[in-house]
């Protein structure tokens, strides 16, 4: 077993990989009742076709991510979520684009909790039956979501970025897209993507470190595995939707997201992680609520509150976001031109609000630690392979040249689109 240490923050991570390939990652807080645990896959939404071996390849429809997490809980005589509650424990999963996670907290019986985590996570059921049941469940959840008018326009930006592409395209998938699942296709994707050295298991709180591994080690003793070898097929990304639309919705007033689009960046690790912290607080010294500039948008009722802006970086996709509810996106377009074309005038002689925006991070981030799902889940893992601790080291290290750098990568030639709802 491994082991970081992060003195500055009173914090170690112990890691250790299984003979089978299993990542066990082991964050012991014992100053806490509680402990959370988490199983994840990095599959998500973003993959569309993959290979095992040398069989023929095999192409993921629109959904199936989050249609194989709904899944796995169901057994052909029980339900994974049944037997979690009979534990005392609290169990979710979620899926994004990058990933797939499977979780659980509980004050108790967490040797009980932990096996059934692995098991029913490593052990899937899925017949015709209760997939065309599923069908009519995530058939129901996708008409909610289209029907949310926020959705609809971070959709619409997403489509206008990124046509075609499977970013662009709804976690849930659509009703036509979840039609084509097959119990085939649902074992093939976890024969590929669950394997235990695909997947990674991390603890964080109240228990004893070796006791927890022998649990985790003598449960994986106990299967086998089929050691397969998978190859990802990455689809094309088409240039952008250059004009601005605008679509009927009922909304009370309209809607809009603007965004920029980048170019692939390349990055990986703690470079990656670091781009996205300066993203986010060169977006609060250009955009927000503390700068004039949104303060007299503000005042002339062109924003309101609502006003909000996002960098995200996910896999090969790179782009900054912004969101707000008006009747002036004219002007508001304009303004945020503007800003952009005059960014290099705007960030000079910023470095005291950098500072502030910098340790007003940096104490975000110190209080997370204060949250057990917050480490497991707040930081890059998936993605880049850092932690909310590595998140928090990078924020002290930070520097305005850092900021200065970002925005050349980020603004110099910037292309704004434009996607609104209106009645």
């Amino acid at each position: 077993m491994t082991e970081k240490q992060y003195p500055q923050l009173k914090e170690h991570i112990l890691t250790e990989v299984l003979d089978n390939g299993l990542k066990v990652v082991l964050i012991p807080k014992n100053d806490y009742h509680k402990t959370f645990a988490v199983m994840t896959t990095p599959f998500g939404a973003l993959d569309t076709r993959f290979q095992i071996n040398d069989e023929l390849p095999i192409d993921i429809p629109a959904g199936t991510a989050h249609f194989l997490e709904h899944k796995l809980f169901e057994k052909e005589h029980s339900d994974a979520f049944t037997r979690f509650g009979e534990l005392g424990a609290d169990a979710n999963a979620f899926t994004n684009a990058y990933q797939t996670s499977y979780l659980f907290s509980t004050t108790q019986n967490l040797k009980p909790a932990l096996e059934h985590l692995l098991d029913f996570v490593q052990n899937p059921y899925f017949s015709d039956q209760t997939i065309v049941k599923e069908q009519g469940i995530i058939g129901q959840e996708i008409q909610m979501y289209e029907d949310d008018a926020n959705w609809a326009v971070y959709m619409g930006l997403l489509q206008l970025m990124y046509p075609n592409a499977p970013l662009a395209e709804d976690i849930a998938g659509t009703k036509a897209s979840i039609a084509q699942i097959t119990p085939a296709l649902l074992y093939n994707i976890h024969r590929a993507f669950y394997q235990p050295k695909q997947t990674t298991l991390q603890l964080v709180g109240h228990f004893d470190p070796k006791s927890v591994l022998a649990i985790i080690q003598e449960n994986q003793d106990k299967k086998t595995f089929e050691n397969v070898t998978v190859q990802r097929f990455e689809s094309t990304i088409a240039p952008p939707i250059k004009q601005a639309v605008v679509k009927k919705f009922d909304v009370s007033r309209p809607k809009i997201a603007l965004g920029i689009r980048l170019p692939e960046s390349g990055l990986t690790g703690q470079e990656a992680t670091k781009f996205i912290l300066v993203a986010d607080i060169l977006s609060d010294i250009l955009f927000g609520e503390q700068t004039d500039w949104y303060q007299n948008l503000y005042n002339k009722g062109i924003i309101d509150t609502e006003f909000e802006t996002s960098f995200d970086l996910l896999r090969r996709y790179q782009f900054v976001s912004f969101f707000s509810e008006t009747t002036e996106y004219d002007k508001l377009t304009d303004a945020i031109e503007k800003q952009i074309a005059n960014y290099r005038t705007v960030l000079a002689g910023q470095m005291t609000s950098f500072e502030s925006l910098r340790r007003a991070t940096l104490g975000e981030g110190i209080q997370r630690l204060n949250s057990l799902e917050s480490i497991a889940l707040r930081g890059d893992d998936v993605l880049f392979g850092t932690n909310l601790f590595d998140k928090i080291m990078l924020l002290k290290n930070l520097t305005y040249n850092d900021i200065l750098d970002g925005a050349e990568k980020i603004y110099q030639n910037a292309q704004l689109q434009r996607f609104v709802l209106q009645k």
